[in-house]
């Protein structure tokens, strides 16, 4: 498995507005909406004097009035950069894993989900999160400048709005992202039948790996994934600043 392949895949399906990656430390900017493209992924942590590049990236997150945050992913030695970020008063958040499975050539399910225009799926998005629309105009802007095939994909019952997602293809690789059901309709296999769905698309659109990043304390959601065949991957957490 090409786990440097899945961070680039999830960078391109989950676009910051502006990117740079120094040596394998990737810094991402998204004016502040989600830690994940407002962070710094450390791809390679042992490529640079590892003090000078943290005091490097400080200072870009400091000049956008944004704490810095590092993001450690579990197939490399970070005990380096650990130690300096915990001497800095650094702490560690947001436990997550990568779960993947192959799905090339794998029959699912087909689905026809309706066609919509990003800011009618958000609705839909915020109507089954709980969540207001007028404070997602960042994530909005995010999935407008997706360039890779995408799915905005919403499961209906009697017409009626009961999942979402976003599904996201690069080269070869499908993440999805923003799963929901709404409370009331959970535990009734709709979350499953959503992402069955969003995979038979995939398939058809001729992905073989299928990607996704979940809190690794969301029970219900790594037992969704699990009972569709994703397996775990590799880990990651943020460290950040205090």
């Amino acid at each position: 498995m090409n786990f440097t392949a899945i961070e680039e895949a999830g960078f391109q399906a989950w676009p910051a507005f502006r990117q740079f990656n120094h040596h394998g430390w990737v810094s991402r900017f998204a004016d502040g909406y989600t830690k994940r493209a407002n962070s710094v992924t450390v791809l390679s942590p042992n490529s640079m004097v590892l003090e000078n590049q943290i005091l490097a990236c400080e200072e870009q997150y400091h000049k956008k009035y944004l704490s810095c945050i590092f993001r450690l992913l579990s197939f490399n030695d970070n005990s380096g950069i650990e130690s300096i970020l915990d001497s800095r008063g650094y702490k560690k958040g947001d436990h997550s894993l990568v779960l993947t499975r192959e799905i090339l050539n794998t029959p699912f399910p087909s689905m026809v989900f309706p066609s919509l225009p990003v800011e009618d799926w958000m609705r839909h998005y915020c109507a089954l999160s709980g969540k207001e629309f007028k404070d997602h105009a960042t994530h909005i802007k995010m999935i407008h400048s997706i360039r890779d095939e995408h799915l905005l994909a919403v499961l209906l019952k009697n017409s009626r709005p009961v999942s979402c997602g976003l599904g996201v293809i690069h080269k070869g690789y499908f993440g999805i992202f923003d799963i929901v059901t709404h409370p009331d309709l959970r535990n009734k296999g709709y979350g499953k039948e959503l992402v069955g769905g969003m995979l038979a698309w995939a398939v058809e659109k001729s992905a073989h790996t299928a990607y996704l990043q979940v809190v690794s304390d969301n029970r219900p959601a790594i037992r969704l994934y699990h009972g569709l065949g994703y397996g775990p991957a590799y880990e990651y957490y943020y460290k950040i600043e205090s």
